[in-house]
């Protein structure tokens, strides 16, 4: 079974060396004194998008499509006009590539800046998105679940609501289940996640929060 995870980041553009490539910073770089060592080199057009069109393997991804094309990938997505501040969604081989340069956020728990993307098998094109969960109590095949905004898991900020869900059918069945009472990650299928009442933090963290 063929799966990409992405890891969401905050990206600053700091050259572009074509119309889908780009070097940025995941720190903001006028905390870094703009140092060019620890600029990333991706290509926006490296998605999964694209593999699915059989113009890369799966192997190959970089990076999620862009917002507006069904990812979650802010900045470009071509260049000189496209977005030079946002998140960059990088996938597990990028990272594995790139030494880790790319900073993961340190607000809230990683899994909860962490999508996963399936390309074949029982989930074929499915995505879910991560979330901290608690498992309040269940009713034959249905779940009562409590769910946090991302990146406000480890903060003191309560649930942004609590749902029945039919985990089973709802959420990616290659993670572990939520114990009663002890929360932990969720992923959830994105069809299920535009059914809840739940935000986005924006990356960066300063420009705010979007509905998913």
């Amino acid at each position: 079974m063929s799966k990409v995870t992405f890891y969401g980041t905050p990206a600053w553009v700091g050259a572009i060396q074509g119309p889908t490539v780009c070097q940025w910073w995941s720190n903001d770089p006028a905390q870094i004194n703009w140092d060019r060592s620890l600029l990333n080199t991706v290509d926006l057009s490296k998605t999964p998008s694209a593999a699915i069109a059989g113009r890369i393997s799966v192997s190959e991804i970089e990076v999620d499509d862009f917002a507006g094309n069904g990812g979650r990938t802010t900045i470009g997505p071509l260049f000189p006009s496209g977005t030079s501040i946002g998140a960059c969604w990088v996938s597990d081989s990028y990272l594995v590539k790139a030494a880790r340069k790319a900073a993961a956020t340190t607000n809230g728990n990683s899994y909860e800046y962490m999508t996963i993307q399936y390309f074949d098998g029982e989930q074929q094109n499915r995505r879910f998105y991560g979330f901290q969960a608690n498992l309040v109590q269940t009713n034959g095949g249905l779940s009562l679940v409590q769910v946090w905004n991302p990146g406000t898991g480890t903060s003191t900020a309560p649930p942004a609501g609590t749902w029945w869900l039919d985990l089973a059918a709802d959420a990616d069945p290659s993670t572990p289940a939520l114990v009663p009472n002890k929360p932990a990650a969720l992923f959830l299928d994105v069809r299920t996640v535009r059914q809840l009442t739940t935000f986005e933090t924006k990356l960066p963290r300063q420009q705010g929060a979007v509905t998913i």
